[in-house]
């Protein structure tokens, strides 16, 4: 059970969250709420949550400094589910440089949506969990110790080479290549029960530790129900499609005849460096979101151009997508279903991809068209709003300014050259 605080100082909001789900059929425990950040942190080290769903703003510590000071007193856990508003584009920023795993706007919170930040915070618990958990003492027990060093490894706790080598060592392994490279494989299948999702997940990152040895030197370990992670010793770094692409298709082929599975791979930019491995199975996972049935193998390369650019090409699209839609409140979460990514993916792929967030890029969006309509009809602020799926015209009157500057009544007035031109009465100065 995943045990979940929640905190605001909105006592309407906190009561809306905890009637939103069936928390406990759902496999998560409320522990308790909080109006304020310096009542959670107390709360934090008292009931020790692994998910803090809070709000950013709020009294005595706002969420950024709760977040912060969690980390500092508590580590990785809990994880953080950040709220905010459409404005606060600095604030979602610097929550996810803090490690906040998600964020959701308030006016679009849904139980769908929640129930997802919910999901994804829950991997990120159950992968801190598996680095903080002693490694199982029991017949196979090497093995299981194995997966936990090589789990460490791809998370960079280890600072030098001497000292990656020094704990391989010691499990019997060697790790002395001329190049390195990780690939992932991504677990497609129906939906089954957990239950279910654990057998198979189990069967197929085992016959794939079984098969890939035949054909290449490699160490296969588990990473959630979903994704194993291979680590390929190297002796060139040329030409690694074409050697691993056929490698690759075989055990696709040999696991779907026994599971009726998909893997979809991404290969992550080979390094010569060990302790960079963690970086070759960072890149690997950046570009799992770009795999696709027609195109379910992808490799990175070392300058990360080819990922890169298929980056670019995809945050064009969504971009595209939000401006032919400027009518529809286009949520994180609705334009990441759209698109078949999680939300924290789309998140990152604009803000390492494109001038502004995402959050940014839909209202700019949405003012862009307000302007359009301002100049091409004679509708009136408030039909403006209600057209774009603003919330209340005050409200957009309050986003148009601060986009642009001056009101929407000054620039009407402005552009249809009538400084004494009335309208009304939602605008706001």
């Amino acid at each position: 059970m995943i045990r979940v605080l929640l905190v605001d100082d909105e006592p309407l909001v906190l009561i809306g969250m905890q009637s939103m789900l069936d928390w406990n059929a759902l496999g998560y425990e409320l522990v308790g709420t909080a109006r304020n950040g310096a009542d959670a942190l107390e709360r934090i080290g008292e009931q020790q949550p692994d998910v803090v769903v809070s709000d950013i703003r709020m009294p005595v510590l706002d969420g950024l400094q709760l977040a912060s000071r969690s980390r500092e007193q508590y580590g990785a856990l809990p994880v953080f589910i950040m709220l905010t508003s459409y404005e606060e584009f600095d604030y979602v920023r610097r929550s996810m440089g803090l490690g906040a795993v998600d964020y959701l706007v308030k006016i679009d919170l849904t139980p769908e949506n929640l129930t997802a930040a919910l999901d994804r915070a829950r991997t990120a618990v159950e992968k801190e969990r598996a680095l903080r958990a002693p490694a199982q003492a029991a017949p196979g027990g090497l093995e299981s110790y194995r997966d936990r060093f090589f789990i460490q490894l791809y998370s960079g706790l280890f600072p030098t080479d001497g000292e990656i080598r020094a704990r391989a060592g010691e499990l019997g392994l060697t790790l002395d290549a001329p190049a390195y490279a990780v690939a992932i494989a991504d677990i497609h299948n129906r939906e089954l029960t957990p239950d279910q999702q654990v057998t198979l997940s189990t069967g197929v990152t085992r016959m794939a530790a079984d098969i890939l040895p035949k054909y290449l030197p490699c160490h296969v370990t588990g990473m959630d129900l979903r994704h194993f992670s291979v680590l390929l010793p190297l002796q060139s770094r040329d030409g690694l499609e074409q050697r691993l692409t056929p490698v690759l298709q075989k055990v696709n082929a040999i696991l779907y005849k026994y599971f009726s599975i998909h893997l979809w791979w991404a290969v992550g930019a080979p390094t010569s460096v060990p302790h960079h491995i963690a970086k070759s199975q960072k890149s690997a996972f950046s570009a799992l979101p770009l795999l696709s049935e027609a195109d379910p193998i992808l490799f990175c390369r070392s300058d990360d151009a080819t990922p890169m650019d298929h980056r670019a090409r995809t945050v064009a699209k969504v971009q595209d997508y939000i401006r032919k839609n400027p009518d529809k409140r286009l949520s994180l979460n609705d334009v990441a279903a759209v698109f078949n990514f999680s939300p924290g993916y789309l998140s990152q792929l604009f803000s390492q991809n494109g001038q502004t967030s995402f959050v940014e890029f839909v209202t700019e969006t949405r003012i862009s068209a307000a302007k359009e309509l301002m100049a091409s009809t004679d509708l009136k602020i408030y039909e403006i709003s209600e057209r774009l799926g603003f919330e209340s015209a005050f409200y957009f009157s309050k986003v148009f300014k601060k986009i642009e500057g001056v009101s929407p009544r000054a620039y009407l007035q402005k552009l249809r050259g009538d400084p004494g031109a009335r309208e009304d009465s939602a605008d706001v100065d």
